[in-house]
């Protein structure tokens, strides 16, 4: 685990964030299809439409709260039990005790992404990419709005981690490659 960049100091990308057999575990765990719904009815507003104002960008494949930490209990399979211990004693990054954090399953086909937002009301915005590969010619970069001119990427690489500050705006871009980029989501709220 180490830092690969320091954006404006507006997001963090920390690169192989987990060991590779605990990465391989959380990328090929069953991610459950019964459970998922379609991009939140928010988000809709963010999706492209051309001029006849059709939909120009497909929504994001949802499955939330697949492991949830909260009052000092970890609920979740014992992979993802690994995942918040990781997470949670990661050195660059801040955890406290009285916190409430969870952890969804995003998955992009191609054509889907998130217009520009911020994530709202969470303390923590982390992005970790479990997809086997990425190609920078496949879309699906972050961009990070520093509000210095052109904003910041970031690429979505396997075993990648990108933490982003609260209330910093930032967007998916479409994906545009051969396969579904693949995407724990994690957003959490620090309580005083």
């Amino acid at each position: 685990m180490h830092i690969k960049a320091n954006m404006d100091d507006c997001a963090l990308v920390i690169d192989e964030f987990l060991p590779k057999d605990l990465f391989k575990k959380v990328k090929d765990y069953n991610y459950k299809t019964e459970n998922k719904h379609g991009s939140y009815s928010n988000w809709k507003k963010f999706l492209f439409k051309d001029s006849q104002q059709n939909t120009t960008m497909k929504n994001v494949n949802v499955q939330e709260n697949i492991a949830v930490f909260e009052n000092g209990k970890i609920e979740a399979d014992k992979t993802f039990e690994q995942f918040f211990k990781i997470l949670f004693n990661c050195p660059f990054i801040p955890f406290q005790e009285n916190s409430k954090i969870m952890l969804s399953y995003y998955e992009y086909e191609k054509f889907s992404g998130i217009n520009w937002h911020d994530d709202g009301k969470y303390t923590l915005n982390y992005s970790f990419y479990i997809h086997d590969d990425w190609d920078n010619n496949w879309g699906g970069e972050t961009l990070i709005d520093t509000k210095r001119g052109l904003p910041l990427v970031s690429y979505p690489y396997p075993n990648t981690l990108l933490a982003i500050k609260n209330g910093i705006q930032h967007k998916v871009c479409p994906v545009t490659g051969p396969i579904k980029r693949k995407v724990l989501q994690v957003r959490g709220i620090f309580y005083e």
